[in-house]
């Protein structure tokens, strides 16, 4: 009994654990948004990119299930109480954020991928950390992740709807610049086809520099193929890459 009423930990050292914890996880989400947005590792960079991302997924509830311990063992008997009245009373929400890490795991389940279940089928427009949203039609359709566990879900192959496109770039090493990646980006970002809303994807292929794969959303489907003739000017001809 004076085990249960001892307190092991104080408020204090539950405040600086949170700020060191938290402090690690945001300075790897910046990581992550400087991976996404540059090019500093060549072919590396998607493969490190998703290493960060599935890492993250990892640590958020590794983070959580910490603090929760310190905040225990702050007041064992009184703190244990309002754990399981939160346990209780938020078990379904636990579940989803819990069923989410395992379906994000996976870098096959991603905003423009078009998903279809027993209820609903679209594009992924938004992920959330209970669950995400697809895009049927004008309608937004939520989707919570333990339904995707028990219920099942598939994902499309090939082009995507909503004017998401997954291109297989031809890099000519000699006339191209050296940073090929980077400069598709930049372009991208002056190009009037592309759909603002969806920051484009471009990663060097796993042949090397010779490829480049660019996952972008075109504004409106007949954009498509003004968007590969600017870039066969550009000297990067493009085509429609099957996965």
């Amino acid at each position: 009994m004076d085990a249960l009423l001892k307190a092991y930990f104080t408020w204090s050292n539950l405040v600086v654990e949170a700020l060191v914890l938290w402090g690690i996880y945001w300075l790897l989400v910046v990581i992550r948004r400087r991976l996404r947005r540059g090019a500093l590792f060549g072919r590396f960079q998607q493969p490190l990119t998703n290493f960060v991302s599935t890492f993250l997924l990892v640590y958020e509830p590794i983070t959580i299930l910490l603090l929760t311990l310190t905040f225990f063992l702050i007041n064992p008997i009184l703190h244990g109480a309002v754990l399981v009245l939160f346990l209780v009373a938020g078990f379904s929400r636990i579940r989803d954020y819990l069923s989410g890490r395992i379906i994000l795991s996976t870098t096959l389940v991603a905003e423009g991928k078009r998903m279809k279940t027993p209820k609903a089928s679209g594009v992924i427009s938004r992920i959330g950390r209970i669950g995400l949203y697809l895009q049927t039609g004008n309608n937004l359709h939520f989707v919570n992740y333990s339904g995707l566990l028990t219920e099942g879900y598939s994902l499309a192959t090939g082009r995507e709807i909503g004017g998401y496109y997954q291109l297989k770039v031809t890099v000519d090493k000699e006339e191209g610049p050296k940073d090929g990646v980077r400069f598709l980006m930049n372009k991208f970002l002056t190009t009037p086809y592309l759909n603002r809303s969806f920051r484009p994807e471009v990663a060097y292929g796993d042949s090397g520099k010779g490829t480049i794969n660019a996952r972008v959303s075109v504004r409106e489907d007949q954009h498509l193929r003004e968007l590969l003739e600017l870039m066969a000017e550009w000297g990067y001809p493009a085509t429609v890459a099957k996965r």
